[in-house]
């Protein structure tokens, strides 16, 4: 990695500063590698949250298990991972999408 050694100063209120320590630490990115990789256009990948990651263990865990098992079981366990994943969409964004109707989450 290249030495850093020129200083950048720039002036933000204490609300951005804030937001941009937030979504730096989402990222597990210290705010300096943050607004770097930001200036620079470089892909930022926040880290899931520990809900998401239960549920991808939840999907790795059926298709492990989809030859083994009958297809009311493979129901039973696609219906558990719907629930859990519209609980946490619902509490992170309370439940509406863009348009605010909700309508990407009916089945």
């Amino acid at each position: 990695m290249k030495e850093k050694v020129v200083q950048i100063c720039i002036r933000v209120s204490k609300n951005e500063k804030k937001k941009l320590q937030q979504k730096a630490k989402k990222c597990n990115l210290s705010l300096s590698n943050y607004l770097r990789k930001t200036g620079l256009k470089q892909k930022i990948y926040p880290i899931p949250d520990k809900e998401f990651y239960q549920i991808y263990l939840q999907v790795c865990q059926l298709k492990n298990d989809i030859l083994k098992i009958d297809i009311e079981q493979i129901e039973e366990c696609l219906e558990i991972i719907e629930h859990n994943f519209l609980v946490i969409y619902n509490s992170k964004s309370n439940g509406d999408d863009d348009d605010g109707d909700n309508k990407n989450m009916v089945s």
